[in-house]
């Protein structure tokens, strides 16, 4: 070190101490940037006050079942893992070659036939409920007659849910009889279709809670360039803040719509292009249904004639929900509209069913297509979704989840009020 340099060292230090302790202002910081907002905020605790389906209820869902099972003359319903096991079982539990099964007898506790290697893992969801095991050499097909046998069910057809695989149901024919083992179809879709107000209150919030994360999304702001990828990540996770899970998005701009299932190719949104949204998710297992389609930007008149016309179709059908109605006059109702307004006849334009039920599925019964002689009753809940498609221009669809009342029906949220009001009577902010 030169001297010079010494001496700027010792000045320095000089200056320091006789500043002594008298406040030294800092030297002025920028401001710092304030953090970005929150788009989704608005949603949090939308689903706060909907309970999950506990053990008392689930055990009503079995003495229904049981009720039915003894009036129609059957020893017991067999299910394997899917909606009907948590709906009667309240289990979630992958699938393999290694049955894992519920056995509900006309009368009394269920039994559980499960592999016994995965017994303790079972047991975290079954807690004390009725266990019957089988080692990897045993017929586990045997040990569910096993189980009747010890209740003196013996002589009744055993009904299997409509789920059941086909190397299940022919396990159990082998063990029990060819004879003894039918199709209880009918019978569970009996009892899942009428929703109990538990049932429907998850699916009216569930419902409600899509329809606010799209409208919330949409008015966000939608540019041209964006890609449908980026508006699906956009409402997924709008819906996820809401309180939903298992959420799924279909995002399709202008011609891409026109598949109603969608295509491989991730467009950019063009001006003119429509936006057709059809996503959903799950609250406490019950699902939620929605499609909206509206313009971000201008729209071409042959698209907003076909918009109204959906949208009339939509209303047409929703007339016809009520008690005492088939699902297959809801369905004509819907069509007779785009015929009528010179959209095509039969599947031309509107090329599949009005809609489907819902509930522990997004898609169950009953169905919504022609010729349906399925009588509509309270508490059957269904989507209603009209459509127009044009090959290369643009796809059209509104869906709403309806329930059907005592005297009418409940559509579970706003419904549309014009096509600059696609998530009901607020417009959307531009």
């Amino acid at each position: 070190m030169n001297r010079r340099q010494l001496l700027q060292g010792a000045g320095a230090v000089a200056a320091v101490a006789t500043v002594g302790c008298r406040h030294v202002p800092e030297p002025a910081r920028a401001a710092s940037p304030e953090p970005p907002a929150d788009p989704w905020a608005a949603l949090d605790g939308f689903c706060d006050g909907i309970d999950p389906p506990d053990d008392r209820e689930r055990q009503q869902h079995r003495q229904q079942l049981q009720k039915v099972l003894f009036d129609t003359g059957h020893d017991a319903l067999v299910v394997e893992p899917g909606a009907t096991l948590q709906y009667l079982g309240g289990v979630r539990w992958g699938r393999s070659e290694r049955p894992f099964l519920l056995v509900v007898p006309r009368d009394g506790d269920p039994w559980w036939v499960v592999p016994a290697f995965e017994e303790r893992k079972a047991r975290e969801q079954l807690g004390e409920a009725r266990v019957r095991v089988w080692q990897e050499h045993e017929d586990p097909y045997a040990r569910v007659d096993e189980v009747l046998r010890e209740q003196g069910l013996t002589e009744r057809a055993v009904a299997v849910d409509e789920q059941l695989r086909h190397f299940v149901v022919q396990g159990l024919r082998d063990a029990m009889g060819e004879g003894r083992v039918v199709d209880g179809s009918a019978l569970v879709q009996a009892q899942r279709m009428r929703k109990r107000p538990a049932e429907l209150g998850r699916l009216r919030r569930a419902n409600e809670a899509t329809k606010a994360a799209l409208r919330l999304v949409a008015a966000e702001g939608i540019r041209p360039g964006m890609r449908q990828s980026e508006l699906a990540v956009a409402i997924r996770a709008a819906q996820l803040r809401a309180g939903l899970t298992d959420v799924w998005v279909l995002a399709l701009f202008g011609p891409n719509a026109a598949f109603p299932h969608g295509t491989a190719q991730d467009r950019a949104l063009a001006e003119d292009d429509l936006v057709l949204v059809d996503t959903g998710g799950s609250l406490h297992g019950y699902r939620s249904d929605i499609t909206r389609t509206w313009a971000p930007g201008t729209v071409a008149p042959r698209a907003q004639q076909a918009w109204s016309v959906v949208a009339s179709a939509q209303r047409a059908a929703l007339d016809r929900i009520r008690p005492g109605v088939t699902c297959g006059e809801v369905d004509a109702a819907a069509r007779a509209v785009i015929e009528s307004a010179g959209f095509g006849s039969d599947y031309e334009r509107f090329t599949h069913r009005l809609g489907h039920g819902i509930g522990l599925e997004v898609h169950e019964h009953p169905y919504l297509v022609r010729d349906a002689t399925q009588v509509l009753e309270p508490g059957m809940t269904m989507s209603d979704e009209p459509g127009i498609y044009e090959p290369g221009r643009f796809g059209i669809r509104i869906e709403d989840i309806v329930a059907v009342t005592e005297d009418g029906h409940e559509v579970f949220g706003p419904m549309v009020d014009g096509l600059e009001a696609p998530f009901g009577p607020e417009p959307l902010r531009r």
